[in-house]
């Protein structure tokens, strides 16, 4: 793990859990009743949703190997928002992929890739908008970065998350949340802009 991998997955596992800053803080919590992810959490690591993962970091803080905790939670965020490195291709660009990872990690793939395939599409592109980020919307992706570059694309990004989640059933419940995570995860990724 490289350490901007490090800060990105940092910053994912606080923007879950605004008290998570260390092996140290790490934690379980439950969940609201009007989450669907189960009844407990670990940053977002659900026990509905990814049993086994939240069992063994359960298991792990139970018998205090915080460190050690922190380390998987850390290398999960990254495992399961790999995807997202595809659809860079070869670019740097960690604001633009700090970004998506947590829209990955916080809505799902296919919320993340619909918002990549509509940011596209403002800038002239023609993909079907389906949040299936196969080939034509990793190269047309790769290539909207190149033109319009990583700040125009975040702001695009920006813009089709909010619209996500105003979409959401849940809007009323986790609205306000939502839009404070979706306001910090913006300021963290302008610190990463290059």
């Amino acid at each position: 793990m490289t350490s901007t991998e490090q800060k990105i997955a940092a910053q994912i596992l606080y923007l879950e859990d605004n008290r998570a800053t260390g092996p140290d803080s790490l934690r379980v919590t439950r969940l609201p009743a009007a989450d669907k992810g189960g009844d407990w959490e670990i940053c977002g690591i659900c026990d509905g949703i990814e049993p086994a993962v939240f069992r063994h970091l359960k298991s792990l803080l139970d018998a205090g190997k915080k460190e050690e905790a922190w380390e998987a939670s850390l290398q999960y965020v990254l495992d399961n928002t790999q995807a997202v490195r595809t659809w860079l291709g070869a670019q740097d660009c960690p604001a633009v992929e700090f970004f998506l990872r947590d829209f990955f990690f916080n809505a799902g793939i296919k919320s993340a890739s619909l918002a990549v395939q509509r940011a596209v599409n403002a800038r002239n592109g023609s993909l079907k908008e389906d949040g299936i980020a196969g080939p034509a919307t990793r190269s047309a992706f790769q290539a909207a970065l190149t033109v319009n570059g990583e700040t125009v694309m975040l702001m695009l990004l920006h813009r089709f998350r909010e619209q996500h989640y105003r979409s959401c059933k849940q809007w009323g419940a986790f609205g306000k949340g939502w839009i404070n995570r979706l306001d910090a995860a913006a300021s963290f990724a302008a610190g990463l802009l290059l």
